[in-house]
């Protein structure tokens, strides 16, 4: 609660942090809106930290199209019970043939620029585009989208991922990425860049409490998304076999305390795989 008031108040007056429409006053739309998008697959995703009120999550409904081109239904702050409501919502409806669930890279109400779905496949996009999914008929392969600058073609088996990472610029540390080690080479999978709200006065020190805080919400996303990719590609692998995951010394529990606290509300939802996974090095 501390670091949202913090950062709500540095963020005052700043149009990409202004409240989302509650799910008690635009709720009632999503039928309506369902049933004029008509049948097909959607995603029901959610934000990162909503800073205005931290019992609302963010909640983002969209059909996807045959070109990806989602089409929002539904961009609300929801709390626990109205997410229970609107899932039941989207069970319930015929125009609903597929859900996917997953998390977008917003914070607050800013635009997201990235999301993962787990269901059916594992998949990672763009605002306009996919960038990674696995194959629907050998869940031990994963095609990248050469829409997006791969090669045309360029598929990664699992069996070959020898690690996941995740990167950082120097400071101000806005600019993140993520990506895999095979046997044979290494692939950048998104760059993305984030806005740092908090500066601290001595550029060249430790970063301050503060920066940390800024550092572990900005990086929230990216490192659920390599979690992710580290389980989906570790789950059908031979018994024990384990992917390190590789995340800047910023993002280390030993160092920064707001990654601590964060990590110990993981415990309980993240699998027992990922729990040792995760290592540090310095970019």
């Amino acid at each position: 609660k501390q670091w949202y008031q913090r950062r709500v108040a540095i963020t005052a007056g700043d149009a990409r942090f202004t409240p989302l429409p509650l799910f008690s006053e635009v709720g009632g739309n999503v039928v309506p809106g369902l049933q004029t998008a008509g049948k097909g697959h959607y995603y029901h995703v959610t934000g990162q930290y909503y800073d205005h009120d931290p019992t609302l999550i963010r909640n983002i409904v969209m059909k996807i199209g045959e070109n990806f081109e989602p089409k929002v239904i539904l961009d609300a702050a929801c709390s626990d019970s109205e997410i229970k409501i609107l899932t039941n919502l989207l069970v319930d409806s015929l125009e609903c043939r597929n859900i996917s669930s997953g998390e977008v890279d917003s914070i607050g109400s800013e635009d997201w620029n990235y999301g993962y779905v787990l269901e059916p496949s594992f998949t990672i996009f763009s605002n306009d585009d996919i960038v990674l999914q696995q194959n629907d008929q050998n869940k031990d392969l994963m095609q990248l989208n050469s829409r997006r600058g791969f090669p045309i073609g360029q598929k990664i088996w699992m069996k070959d991922i020898e690690n996941v990472f995740v990167d950082l610029s120097p400071r101000p540390w806005a600019t993140q990425t993520l990506g895999i080690r095979s046997l044979s080479e290494q692939i950048t999978l998104l760059t993305n860049e984030r806005d740092f709200v908090t500066r601290d006065s001595d550029e060249d020190g430790e970063p301050s409490y503060e920066e940390l805080g800024e550092i572990m919400m900005n990086t929230e996303w990216i490192v659920k998304a390599a979690a992710q990719l580290v389980y989906v590609s570790t789950k059908n692998r031979f018994k024990n076999a384990n992917i390190p995951l590789y995340v800047p010394r910023v993002v280390q529990a030993d160092l920064n305390p707001w990654v601590a606290m964060r990590n110990s509300l993981w415990q309980n939802e993240v699998p027992d795989k990922l729990q040792n996974s995760q290592n540090s090095y310095t970019p």
